[in-house]
């Protein structure tokens, strides 16, 4: 570990900076890299619209198409969180971005449902490494100042590469032969390999990981390359009495042997993994919805194929949106306040969805949730990161990403096809409203508030 008086230093003279060139360009890559992950994740959504009439998929084999990949997630984000505290953030992102591109292109080889669905749980193996590395690093790279509203327009980015998916079969549907259609969509899907090189040269670790893993000189080159960039002469004397004493307290708590996973089974972190384990099981099990099921459902309510598509890239823009005003209004009036005024507005949402008469009305209602509930997926990870010390950060959002997506996406959104055949269209959108009641009363009570902390103060124990 690096000396605890120069990693307060080095943490208050980040802290202070507003975004330079390094930041902004770290920003764009892990961007490019949320879009691939995002065109992966929500392909899967428009070749079932392609596949389910001509290989006569039931209810069942279109779910266990629909959540293949999420099962894989499930694994991989639960290991590559403990995997990023150990190794870094950067390696790990590297090896996940390769394979979920190479099994992405490996779907396109066969059309035998069996093969499909090992190749889309391998890549979502893959998947899982990937999705809460991004957060994790502008949330230990950016100052307080910008960390919210970055990390919100960025992660807006992710949502509105959903629409690619939409997009991409809206050219191959009626212009390439059945055979070929869905083949391209999963080809596609391989093209971010071809993005590894730029990642490998220019993102950045993560400062703080450098520093508690005694690699200061490093840890030190980056941030004096910002402070340059900022135009920030030299930071003497920054250095604030809290983040000395919250970093002279994870020093201690990291020498203990086998620190991560037991910190997380003990108070506070335990009640803070719970509170993010609540709103991200709710923002993943509505953004499934939108992405993987709502083709389908725009197209059993009467639409074509290609306007339920357009359907649902109508909903994907709302959400981008939503997703991008959260992190604002998180720094202006605060993480709770704003996950209350989110929260409502999805039930609104969903309920008006449920009870729409007809198809018109139910793009217009499923814009407005698609505002509200994908906003809280970015909103879902900022909370998370900002509830741990950075040795227990990635393990913890690996295990909020892992059990979150398995309550939202697999139980939740693998249950929709039936629930939607048994109880009727509308049923699905009952229970997503049933979810955002049910994690409001416990967040709003226990969540602690985090607006205007640093990073490494809003995670302190």
């Amino acid at each position: 570990m690096s000396d605890p008086v120069v990693t307060a230093d080095l943490l208050a003279r980040l802290d202070r900076l507003p975004m330079t060139r390094t930041a902004r360009l770290t920003t764009v890559l892990l961007i490019v890299v949320w879009v691939a992950e995002g065109f992966e994740a929500g392909i899967i959504g428009p070749i079932l619209l392609i596949v389910k009439a001509p290989w006569h998929l039931t209810s069942q084999s279109t779910a266990q198409l629909g959540v293949a990949s999420t099962l894989g997630i499930l694994v991989g984000a639960a290991l590559a969180g403990r995997l990023a505290d150990r190794y870094g953030r950067k390696v790990v992102l590297l090896c996940g971005i390769t394979l979920f591109s190479v099994f992405a292109a490996a779907c396109a080889v066969s059309s035998d449902i069996g093969w499909i669905m090992a190749m889309r749980a391998l890549g979502g193996l893959a998947l899982g490494a990937v999705f809460p590395i991004p957060y994790l690093l502008l949330s230990e790279l950016l100052g307080k100042r910008s960390r919210a509203s970055v990390i919100a327009t960025a992660s807006a980015m992710l949502a509105l590469s959903y629409i690619i998916p939409q997009l991409a079969a809206l050219a191959v549907i009626g212009n390439t032969p059945f055979a070929w259609s869905w083949r391209i969509l999963f080809l596609i899907g391989g093209l971010p390999v071809l993005a590894i090189p730029f990642v490998h040269r220019y993102l950045p670790e993560s400062p703080r990981w450098l520093l508690l893993n005694g690699r200061a000189s490093q840890a030190q080159a980056l941030v004096e390359r910002m402070e340059r960039e900022a135009g920030y002469e030299d930071g003497e004397g920054v250095v604030h009495s809290g983040t000395a004493g919250v970093v002279q307290a994870e020093y201690a708590t990291y020498s203990e042997p086998g620190h991560q996973a037991p910190a997380l089974l003990r108070q506070p972190l335990l009640g803070r993994f719970a509170l993010s384990l609540l709103i991200c099981a709710g923002a993943t099990a509505s953004g499934y919805v939108v992405v993987v099921y709502a083709p389908t459902l725009y197209a059993g309510m009467g639409l074509s194929n290609h306007e339920a598509l357009l359907a649902t890239a109508a909903l994907i823009a709302g959400g981008v949106v939503g997703a991008m005003l959260v992190g604002n209004l998180a720094d202006r009036l605060g993480r709770k306040k704003t996950f209350l005024i989110y929260s409502l507005g999805a039930v609104a949402g969903y309920s008006l969805l449920a009870m729409s008469p007809n198809a018109s009305l139910s793009v217009c209602f499923g814009i407005l949730s698609a505002f509200f509930s994908t906003g809280m997926v970015p909103f879902s990870r900022l909370f998370t990161a900002e509830q741990f010390p950075t040795h227990t950060r990635g393990t913890a959002a690996g295990w909020v990403e892992s059990i979150g997506r398995f309550i939202g996406g697999v139980l939740i959104a693998g249950s929709i096809p039936y629930v939607q055949t048994t109880w009727g269209t509308g049923a699905p959108f009952w229970i997503i409203s049933a979810i955002f009641l049910v994690c409001l009363g416990p967040v709003m009570f226990r969540a602690r508030e985090t607006k205007g902390m640093s990073i490494d103060q809003a995670g302190a124990v």
